[in-house]
């Protein structure tokens, strides 16, 4: 009975990492070429799989698509909110966000959103949505109204904008600043050396910009109008 036991639990975890390993590779491909470009006999293929086997993990391609967009958005959530909880400023705690966006995010954000809206069903749609608000704009807009009741950032009745909707501009704007050959996201196979302080530097350039603005604080002390 025992052995019997012991026989069912190994092929539950047998079960898992296939399961686990389709999800991998499948992130990998639809990272790569975006949810139609990708088939599902593309992912079996590379997983050493049969369809009908990865059909016993994953009712069809955007089944399987779900679940690799919850997985990114779970780690992405739980990195996000461990840079909340740290201790430095609210601008420090942006910055670390903006690096930890470009070097660990494994998705091409941009291109997944696109997929979200365009390539699945409304309940698909409205699920990964939700989801997407959850695990990457509600850990940012409290960010926001961390500012605000620091009296760091104005607040909607003072010009400025409410937590979630200052999250949605930080989110666009920092996607202005990633260069294009990226895509949105820092691909795993770009070269590292060089390329990856550049761009966080420059990326990094949103965090002022949403604090401060393009102006100077009083500008008529603008260098170009002091007289000598």
């Amino acid at each position: 009975m025992g052995t019997q036991k012991r026989r069912r639990s190994l092929s539950r975890e047998e079960v898992e990492e296939t399961r686990r390993s389709i999800i991998r590779v499948a992130s990998q491909l639809f990272m790569q070429y975006g949810y139609r470009a990708v088939s599902t006999r593309q992912i079996a293929d590379t997983c050493g799989l049969t369809q009908p086997a990865l059909y016993h993990h994953f009712a069809d391609k955007q089944d399987l698509y779900i679940a690799v967009v919850k997985e990114q958005l779970a780690r992405t959530r739980a990195g996000l909110e461990r840079i909340v909880q740290r201790q430095e400023s609210v601008q420090d705690r942006l910055r670390l966000v903006v690096r930890f966006l470009l070097t660990t995010n494994q998705h091409d954000i941009s291109m997944m959103l696109h997929d979200i809206a365009y390539e699945l069903d409304k309940q698909a749609y409205k699920t990964l949505f939700d989801l997407f608000q959850d695990g990457i704009i509600a850990p940012i807009a409290s960010l926001f109204a961390d500012g605000i009741q620091q009296g760091i950032l104005r607040d909607q009745e003072h010009g400025g904008l409410q937590p979630v909707a200052a999250a949605e501009m930080f989110m666009r704007v920092l996607k202005s600043f990633v260069p294009r050959e990226s895509s949105g996201s820092l691909h795993p196979t770009a070269p590292r050396s060089g390329y990856l302080s550049e761009h966080i530097a420059e990326a990094e350039r949103v965090v002022p910009l949403l604090f401060y603005g393009l102006a100077y604080p009083d500008f008529e002390q603008a260098p170009y109008l002091r007289k000598e």
